[in-house]
């Protein structure tokens, strides 16, 4: 739970994804012209079997990042502008100030729709392409062995790297492009202006008992934002009972914009967990039914604006993990099909 927040002490479980996501693709990609510049070096010696794998590797290499560009360019997502309305009689929520730049998006389609289109029309000449291709290597390689596994070579790298990249941009580097979009989103960037002097007073507490430079920050600014107010919130969630007076701030911020974001509900989700787990043993089965039920409306919201948080949720269920507030609802069927389907 205090990990969503990256901005505060720690950074979250996802944002050290989208980190290494980010890293991970980096590397391969240092790692490929490292070893380019190796197969090349290669290529220049005397001897046969070190000039073959140079040449070998150069082949490979080139067709994969070849492979790679196509892959790239058949898997870039789409930006869709989605309207969205406000809850029961607040008026939708203003539209962006600013949009995404499809210029990439526009090039992808039309190199795709333009590779395609000759692709197919040059099908008959890819046995001459090959033939050619294994007639220059046979002049100008360093044996016969690589002049007949050249054009092997050249499709096992082109399919290589238009499956790599291919898959991982849509699996991994998509979540990528859909935070930026969320970073630029209006939801939680508005204004909070009612409950602004008790969530400042809140962050002025914590700063100092924690010694944050972050809620320093946030209790001296001047505008205080619904995202700002998640933070805090957050951060108050693991004070000594700090529950209840997350509960309490958090009613008042039901019919405010927090209601629109997902991050509220799951922070509401988490704190009726706690004080789930408080009165567990002491509490009445009238007082316990009715907390349930606020987790269990809590985390339907939560998931109904963002699916990601199923996974939060099931990661609060956990017994032995650093945030368990949702540990009591482990074998609650009603919840685990909130979190399996969004039901």
């Amino acid at each position: 739970m205090r990990e969503l927040f990256h901005d505060l002490s720690v950074y979250s479980r996802e944002t050290r994804q989208r980190e290494q996501r980010a890293q991970i693709l980096a590397m391969i990609g240092l790692l490929g012209a490292a070893f380019t510049g190796l197969f090349l070096v290669l290529s220049q010696l005397t001897g046969q079997v070190l000039a073959s794998i140079g040449v070998g590797g150069l082949i490979l290499m080139a067709a994969a990042a070849a492979g790679a560009g196509l892959g790239f360019l058949f898997s870039v997502p789409r930006v869709l502008s989605v309207g969205t309305t406000g809850v029961g009689s607040r008026s939708s929520v203003p539209s962006r100030l600013m949009g995404s730049n499809t210029n990439l998006e526009r090039i992808s389609e039309w190199l795709t729709t333009m590779i395609v289109g000759v692709g197919l029309s040059q099908l008959t000449s890819i046995g001459e392409g090959m033939r050619s291709f294994t007639s220059f290597l046979k002049a100008q390689g360093p044996s016969a062995t690589i002049a007949m596994a050249g054009p092997f070579i050249l499709v096992v790298g082109f399919v290589s790297g238009f499956i790599f990249l291919y898959l991982y941009t849509r699996l991994l580097l998509s979540p990528l492009f859909l935070h930026v979009e969320k970073l630029m989103s209006y939801v939680g960037d508005e204004e909070n202006s009612e409950d602004s002097g008790e969530i400042k007073r809140i962050a002025e507490r914590l700063a100092t008992k924690r010694r944050s430079s972050h809620l320093r920050a946030i209790a001296d600014s001047e505008r205080l934002t619904f995202e700002q107010t998640m933070q805090v919130l957050s951060a108050l969630l693991y004070e000594e009972n700090g529950y209840r007076e997350v509960v309490a701030v958090g009613r008042k911020l039901k019919d405010t914009h927090a209601s629109e974001m997902a991050s509220y509900w799951f922070i509401m989700a988490a704190a009726h967990g706690q004080w789930f787990s408080a009165i567990k043993e002491t509490g009445s089965e009238e007082e316990k039914d009715e907390i349930r039920q606020a987790v269990l409306d809590a985390s339907r919201r939560a998931v109904a604006r963002d699916p990601q948080y199923k996974r939060y949720l099931a990661e609060l269920t956990r017994e032995r993990a650093k945030d368990n507030d949702l540990k009591d609802f482990a074998g609650d069927k009603e919840f685990l099909r909130i979190i399996r389907s969004g039901g």
